[in-house]
């Protein structure tokens, strides 16, 4: 297993590595690695659902969705990410977020496996949710130290959220699913909310991923956030997402795993 930083200053490309065969020093080597980059670009796999459940078992317990059009009545733990919607969720993520972050112990790792691709489109962006927050100006660090934002559904979290295992702070923001700033009048709330938006997608901060079939790709969704680009109307692409339960996520470093 060979690990190359990405340029952009986050994320590493994962070559000689094979997801249907790893083994335990390997497996605490990806979660050693994943803990340090934040995202991780596996290319050229095969893997089936089953194999991709069992993929996403190296980071920790699998969340489960509900099954509808689309989706794989055999495998709840596949929420399929498509360009039409016989294969799955369409217009899907078009906002930088982070999967799950609804969701009171948010979603902390994503894996995608790309099954269809368009030669054209539907690429996605990832941006360092860390490095943001460190790039702040200290009087707007200050500020936002203080704040938290409620989703649509009611849950609140702080707007500089703390990783649970190495303790750095991010700026971790829903673009899509987040009501507003608590203590904040609609306008403020929606001024934060641009201004972190700006933030995030300024230059030299995003890696855009370009998908191939067999891409896997893994993220630390308390590390980076993520946007979807526009597909062509006629493209027909499919990804397979699987994501970790907070309650069942393994963050063990490579020195821990016996």
């Amino acid at each position: 297993m060979q690990v190359t930083p990405l340029e952009i200053g986050f994320g590493a490309v994962i070559e000689g590595m094979d997801l249907r065969q790893v083994d335990s020093s390997t497996a605490a080597l990806l979660r050693a690695s994943l803990l340090e980059y934040g995202l991780l670009v596996i290319r050229g796999q095969s893997l089936t659902p089953q194999e991709q459940v069992a993929a996403t078992n190296l980071f920790g317990q699998p969340e489960v969705f509900p099954v509808v059009r689309g989706q794989l009545s055999s495998w709840p733990e596949i929420f399929r990410v498509a360009s039409q919607p016989a294969d799955g969720h369409v217009e899907v993520g078009r906002y930088w977020h982070s999967d799950g972050s609804f969701r009171e112990n948010p979603t902390p790792i994503s894996f995608w496996y790309s099954v269809m691709q368009s030669e054209e489109g539907g690429d996605t962006l990832f941006t360092d949710l860390q490095q943001a927050y460190a790039e702040l100006q200290p009087d707007i660090k200050e500020e936002f130290d203080t704040l938290r934002t409620a989703h649509r559904n009611g849950v609140v979290h702080p707007l500089v959220l703390r990783h649970p295992k190495t303790g750095e702070r991010a700026l971790y923001l829903n673009m899509g699913l987040t009501a507003g700033v608590l203590g904040y009048s609609p306008e403020q709330s929606r001024a934060v909310m641009e201004a972190v938006d700006r933030h995030y997608s300024r230059s030299g901060a995003s890696y855009r991923h370009h998908w191939l079939p067999g891409d896997v790709v893994v993220a630390d969704n308390l590390h980076v956030a993520h946007k979807a680009t526009p597909l062509p109307a006629s493209a027909r692409r499919i990804l397979n997402r699987t994501t970790v339960r907070a309650d069942g996520v393994i963050w063990h470093e490579a020195q821990q795993a016996a």
